[in-house]
């Protein structure tokens, strides 16, 4: 009865380690220790929004998302990280720093992919980004990945 016991366990820790969300993208480097702040107000309408010394994210609007399309969220955020990185405000060279970051990371095509279906179902023209084709061709292209 004791081993049944710890070998279902030991299947029920696997199984919830083994998820794509164990292998999400994390900050490191000179992200590291970017400031993330929930605060919806300050995000106008979007999951992150970037300000020079850090990040405002609203976890009610990546909920949102992640509803429509799971695990959407997550490529949002690593974008978001990639605008402090690369120090520049273009959006297009971002989705490209989180697009190549994501295809390193164990489960990051699962995050491209679900970013990529969330943009098709709900992407609108953004300037800095164009057409939601024009974009989702954009990340492509960057990660590399196949998605």
């Amino acid at each position: 009865m004791m081993i049944l016991r710890c070998l279902t366990a030991a299947c029920i820790t696997y199984a919830a380690l083994s998820g794509p969300s164990l292998a999400q993208w994390s900050p490191f480097g000179e992200v590291l220790d970017v400031t993330v702040t929930n605060n919806c107000s300050m995000t106008v309408g979007e999951i992150a929004l970037v300000v020079s010394d850090g990040i405002f994210y609203c976890p009610s609007r990546a909920k949102l998302a992640d509803d429509q399309i799971s695990d959407a969220s997550h490529f949002y955020l690593v974008q978001a990280y990639g605008q402090l990185a690369i120090h520049k405000r273009s959006m297009k060279l971002a989705d490209c720093w989180a697009a190549h970051q994501l295809a390193a990371t164990p489960n990051g095509r699962h995050y491209v992919r679900q970013w990529i279906r969330h943009w098709q179902a709900y992407g609108t023209w953004k300037a800095g980004y164009g057409s939601p084709e024009q974009r989702i061709a954009n990340v492509r292209s960057c990660c590399a990945c196949g998605v």
